[in-house]
């Protein structure tokens, strides 16, 4: 910033000095071409003002040269002549004026040349008439001076004066009018050189006021900044001090003043020897010495006794302030190393339990540089190889031999390109040690990503393979039995995660095992109840309360393409060495067969196998039941039905056509039903029905009223019509009874007053 105002200010000064010599340039050339041009103006005036007074003499003359003959022929004047050839005279001499100063303007020339020659003419004309006339010539000659040739030359000669003098008096015109352009050209070109020079002093003046703005603002830039760098210096962790020449205290920020305390008016040395600790004394207080002698830097490592009077580790830099070749004095650095030197102190205790620890591991550690040479190896390489362990500096390549090292090559490439690599090595024989080695490397990066070396970490996992290999023949054994029973097989870890299906579950839920691995075992095995709500299986209860959960009632699967089936669930906790649950099995057997059987045998047994509808034990037990859950104030209705006429339709068209009328039949009475209520088929043209509570007696002769108007609508066989009517008797409890028998009783003996009083109607008891 102090440069570019400089640079500013030198091209204000420049650019002013350079304005002010041209604007004083630019005004004595525009003088000097205005005098020019005014004089050149003036002269061609002059010229065409001599030209007019020499025309003007020349008629004048030409009046004398008139007036002198008038007076020789008219009054025979002696002087007359004298004063005539003295015109003449006068004449020529302002002719041969007029000659010698006409210049290149051909029309002035031509006309300067007709003036001569009618002055001539003028004169040859008069020059006879003034000689001393003979006897009776004076009469001739006054009538040849008032003749009309004599005249017409005076005339010529007045014309020939009067268009010279028109023709100058134009051109004085026209010199006037230049005259007048250079002037307004003049002072044009002095205004606009004012103009430029008040532009040019108003930039000045802008560009003076800019850098005076930007001085101001570069005074306070710089108080900013000398606030900001005391707030960054008392912020900073470190002691700054300024020195004089003489070592000096002059300034220091905020933690050196925390440090120092008290003791700020010492020169530093009587502070070393005071403060810093006697070990350290003379090594510190020489470094400063020759700093102070001969400019050399200073950085010393040493404790002093704080303002606290506790010991500081510190670490002081100084460095000698040069002003024109001369040491103006010295600042100093001091950073407070003492949690460093704490976390030295604790890296070390880390590394040695770092390696007591890698030692006490019963498996090879290392570490290997880029070039693959060991920087780092534990204890075990030793117990295990003795003297032909690895030694610091040696290669991989050395150390494995060859052919091992051919079959690292490839993890070597992987782990070269940052991969962390993990094999075995099988039937290793290194140095004598027969082995199979879990290996894993490592990489290790530098700070800018650069591949820097790998750890290795080579465990012998021999007596592990062993146990493998016995556990996967019992896997395998355990695996064909579970695929050779026929229910579906689960096993989950306690938080309910699949970890094994056997084939017959893969099949059963049509999920490939891979697939659902991992997955909750909700997710996967979607249970609903008999009311359709969703259901938990047996197996977290099974986990959670650490026994054997039998779910035994009716469930059933929901699968992924939306079918169902009917299952029963059985689970088991799976527990450790320690007994503690770790997981647990779930058997899923598909009833869905042995359930569809018993349905149809149970709706075989409770049902009309005519009509469909349930039979009389179906209707006694739901009777029953609806009369033990009777509330108070809620009442029920017995509907006993008979078909009138049926009779007359199985003798007439056969029992096919009474079959099928007890079927269209059935179906008008469910559908003029609820849900709640409950129609059965007690055999032949008998049919009852029970109207679930709440019912009124009034709703229950209704709805008998509707099952009667079911009943006269025409059936039809074979596109035959069959008519039938109804009788209903109408039983309420517990009006009636509460006694599911008497109940049914009581509508029976309705029943039979209906048919008694003539049949197709409702009779109630």
């Amino acid at each position: 910033m102090p440069q570019e105002r400089h640079a500013r200010l030198t091209r204000l000064v420049d650019r002013s000095s350079k304005a002010s010599v041209a604007l004083v340039v630019l005004l004595t050339l525009a003088g000097i071409a205005t005098a020019m041009g005014l004089l050149a103006a003036q002269r061609q005036v002059g010229k065409r003002y001599e030209v007019l007074i020499a025309t003007q003499a020349i008629a004048e003359d030409v009046h004398e040269m008139r007036v002198a003959v008038g007076a020789w022929e008219l009054r025979d004047d002696p002087n007359a002549a004298f004063a005539w050839r003295q015109a003449v005279a006068k004449a020529r001499a302002h002719v041969g004026a007029l000659e010698a100063g006409v210049g290149g303007d051909a029309r002035e020339t031509a006309l300067v040349s007709s003036l001569a020659n009618s002055v001539e003419q003028r004169v040859d004309t008069a020059a006879p008439l003034l000689g001393h006339p003979a006897a009776g010539e004076s009469q001739r000659r006054i009538e040849t001076v008032m003749g009309t040739e004599y005249q017409s030359r005076n005339d010529a000669v007045a014309r020939d004066v009067a268009a010279l003098a028109s023709y100058e008096h134009t051109r004085l015109a026209r010199g006037q009018a230049r005259l007048d352009l250079i002037l307004s050209i003049a002072g044009l070109a002095l205004a606009g050189l004012v103009a430029w020079s008040v532009v040019t002093l108003r930039r000045s003046r802008h560009m003076v006021r800019s850098l005076l703005d930007g001085w101001r603002d570069a005074l306070d830039a710089t108080q900013r900044g000398r606030a900001e760098l005391q707030a960054f210096t008392d912020a900073a962790p470190l002691a700054v001090f300024h020195v004089d020449a003489d070592g000096m205290p002059r300034w220091q920020n905020a933690q050196a003043a925390a440090w120092v305390g008290a003791r700020a008016g010492q020169d530093v040395a009587t502070f070393m020897r005071e403060n810093i600790e006697p070990s350290d004394q003379v090594r510190v207080v020489e470094a400063w010495r020759a700093l102070m002698a001969s400019g050399d830097r200073f950085e010393q490592v040493f404790r002093f006794r704080g303002a606290d009077g506790l010991m500081v580790w510190a670490h002081a830099h100084a460095t000698p302030v040069v002003v024109g070749g001369v040491t103006s004095g010295y600042v100093a650095l001091l950073q407070d190393i003492t949690g460093a030197r704490m976390l030295q102190e604790e890296l070390d205790h880390s590394r040695k339990r770092l390696r007591r620890m890698t030692d006490a591991i019963p498996a090879l550690i290392g570490r290997l540089d880029d070039t693959e040479t060991y920087r780092f190896v534990n204890a075990t390489y030793r117990q295990w190889f003795g003297d032909m362990a690895p030694q610091l500096g040696q290669t991989l390549r050395e150390f494995v031999g060859d052919a091992n090292y051919q079959r690292l090559v490839p993890m070597l490439a992987r782990v070269r390109n940052g991969q962390a690599v993990r094999f075995e090595m099988n039937q290793m024989n290194l140095h004598g040690k027969f082995f199979t080695g879990d290996v894993t490397y490592t990489p290790e990066f530098d700070d800018n990503g650069a591949f820097h070396g790998f750890y290795v970490m080579v465990t012998d996992v021999s007596e592990r393979k062993k146990l493998e290999e016995s556990l996967f023949a019992a896997k395998e054994l355990a695996q064909v039995t579970l695929d050779s029973i026929g229910d579906a097989v689960l096993t989950t870890d306690v938080t309910g995660a699949i970890t094994f299906l056997n084939q017959r579950a893969e099949a059963l839920l049509v999920r490939p095992a891979m697939r659902v691995r991992g997955m909750p075992i909700e997710s996967v095995v979607q249970l609903r109840d008999m009311h359709d709500q969703p259901s938990q299986s047996s197996l977290m209860r099974a986990i959670t309360e650490e026994r054997t959960v039998d779910m035994l009632q009716a469930r059933q699967l929901l699968l992924a393409d939306g079918t169902r089936l009917d299952i029963e669930d059985v689970a088991t906790p799976i527990r450790d060495r320690g007994g503690h649950v770790v997981g647990g099995v779930l058997v899923l057997r598909d009833v869905s067969v042995a359930r569809a059987v018993a349905d149809r045998m149970r709706q075989l047994a409770e049902s009309d196998t005519l009509t469909g509808l349930p039979n009389r034990l179906v209707f006694e037990e739901r009777l029953k039941a609806a009369l033990a859950h009777l509330k108070a104030g809620d009442s029920l209705a017995v509907l006993y039905m008979d078909l009138d006429g049926f009779k007359a339709v199985n003798d007439v068209h056969g029992h096919a056509a009474g079959d099928e009328l007890l079927r269209q039949f059935a179906e008008r009475l469910l559908r003029r039903t609820r849900k709640a209520d409950t129609v059965c088929r007690l055999g032949g043209d008998e049919f009852v029905a029970l109207l679930a509570p709440p019912i009124s007696l009034r709703e229950a002769m209704v709805r008998a009223e509707d099952f009667v108007d079911a009943a006269s609508e025409p059936f039809f066989w074979h596109d035959m019509a069959l008519h039938v009517t109804l009788s209903v008797g109408v039983a309420t409890a517990p009006q009636h009874g509460v006694d599911a028998l008497a109940l049914v009783r009581r509508a029976d003996d309705a029943l039979y007053e209906a048919k008694a009083s003539g049949k197709n109607r409702v009779s109630l008891m």
